[in-house]
């Protein structure tokens, strides 16, 4: 194996950094993905499918939230730390990271508070369950950790310290989320509100882990003062576009929660776990690909950019269509695992399932967007997919609930790339996925 990575190193830097990054990646998402299947089973057995559907409200919650309180610096961090001109050789160029973090602060505080303020309305007149109001005296502390803890992910991300990043990112707070739970239910209290509190003290935790692994924070000697308007200004567009992408793929279950019961949430969430197997190599190849694609874009680089994505996209399809395979002939299988009446979103599994299939396969359009500055492209289509899929769901949940749901994300889902996809053929002459048999 060694000496098939050193072939492969001596013919093609780039395979052999997607493969090494991507491995490293892959060990920490693939105990995530464990932890996480672990988590919704623990939870449903100790505390039932309503208790399990309220944690997915709150994380549902948790990605919308921090759309706004991050303001796109998130995304924009990723494009920094990855400039030799704002980051290089461990130290930082300019103050980009000090005033994003002013900026965080200031953001989460004003949000924090109007969630407390407002926890018995969204808990009872949105939701209409009660008991989710004792999560949403939590919730604000738990954003406010998550927030950051986003920021400094994608800190690590730009830099290019990968492992860190897959450890950080979300493997970390899950690990110890798992943990605490369970020590906490068998020597503590089986009070279902002890779920809101450990997910507190795990988001706690993993962002203590990451400023240790960000820091030292060093500065050159000249380093450059950045200006808050100006940061806004450029990640803003960023914000739009992830926010987009965040409500089509969390809208559906916040919705759920509105139309339906919080145990249909929960085998919803179930589901939407299972399909999103296929996303996640997306995501574990698109940590090793976004800093590279910001790195050759501001050395102008341009031509180098296409080779890169159809190298992983290549990696991306090989991986991803055994397990959509997989997931369809024992799909009723894997429901039974957690439970008959999850047999109910028999549908929906099928219809995600394809659909994250196919988002992942073209998932590189808004890494490329992002990076080559064209957020505000990327932002205008993911803010009308985003409004059809609101539009859907409103029509579909009331009628065929969970069904409706899966349609709504699913469709969204294929439009948001499709439009991305013939934007990157128009602007840069190529399509951002790999087409098996056809020479290029």
């Amino acid at each position: 194996m060694m000496n098939y990575l050193k072939k492969i190193k001596k013919k093609d830097k780039d395979l052999f950094e997607l493969i090494k990054g991507g491995g490293l990646n892959f060990i920490f998402y693939g105990l995530n993905l464990f932890v996480v299947y672990f988590l919704a089973i623990i939870i449903t057995k100790f505390y039932g499918p309503s208790a399990y559907g309220r944690y997915s409200i709150i994380k549902s919650l948790i990605l919308v939230f921090i759309i706004f309180n991050t303001l796109g610096l998130n995304t924009y961090a990723i494009k920094l730390s990855a400039d030799r001109e704002h980051f290089d050789k461990g130290l930082f160029k300019s103050d980009y990271f000090k005033k994003s973090y002013i900026i965080l602060f200031a953001a989460s505080l004003i949000l924090s508070t109007i969630l407390i303020i407002f926890k018995k309305e969204i808990a009872v007149s949105f939701f209409g369950d009660k008991n989710l109001e004792s999560y949403l005296v939590y919730f604000p502390f738990v954003l406010i950790f998550a927030t950051f803890l986003n920021y400094n992910s994608n800190v690590l991300k730009g830099q290019g310290k990968i492992l860190s990043f897959s450890i950080v990112s979300s493997f970390l707070n899950n690990f110890f989320f798992l943990f605490i739970i369970l020590i906490g239910y068998f020597l503590y209290s089986n009070n279902e509100s002890f779920i809101i509190i450990s997910l507190l003290i795990s988001f706690i935790v993993a962002f203590v882990v990451s400023i240790y692994k960000i820091s030292p924070i060093r500065y050159s000697q000249n380093y450059k003062k950045s200006k808050s308007v100006r940061l806004l200004k450029d990640s803003l567009p960023m914000m739009l576009s992830s926010s987009m992408v965040f409500i089509i793929f969390s809208v559906d279950t916040l919705m759920l929660g509105f139309f339906d019961s919080s145990e249909n949430v929960g085998i919803y969430r179930i589901v939407t776990q299972v399909s999103g197997i296929n996303a996640v190599f997306l995501i574990i190849i698109g940590a090793v690909v976004a800093p590279k694609i910001s790195k050759l874009y501001s050395e102008n680089k341009i031509l180098e950019i296409k080779p890169l994505i159809i190298k992983s996209s290549k990696i991306v399809l090989l991986i991803t269509l055994p397990i959509l395979v997989i997931i369809l002939i024992f799909s009723k299988q894997i429901l039974l695992f957690f439970g008959e009446e999850y047999l109910s979103a028999f549908h929906s599994i099928l219809i995600l399932s394809i659909c994250q299939f196919f988002y992942a396969i073209s998932g590189f359009v808004d890494i490329i967007l992002n990076m080559t500055g064209k957020q505000g492209i990327f932002g205008k289509i993911t803010f009308i997919t985003a409004l059809i899929n609101i539009i859907l769901n409103l029509l579909l949940i009331p009628i065929y609930g969970i069904t409706g749901a899966a349609i709504s994300t699913g469709f969204s889902i294929l439009l948001t790339n499709g439009l991305g996809s013939v934007y990157v053929k128009v602007k840069y002459n190529f399509l951002p996925f790999y087409i098996p048999f056809i020479k290029r």
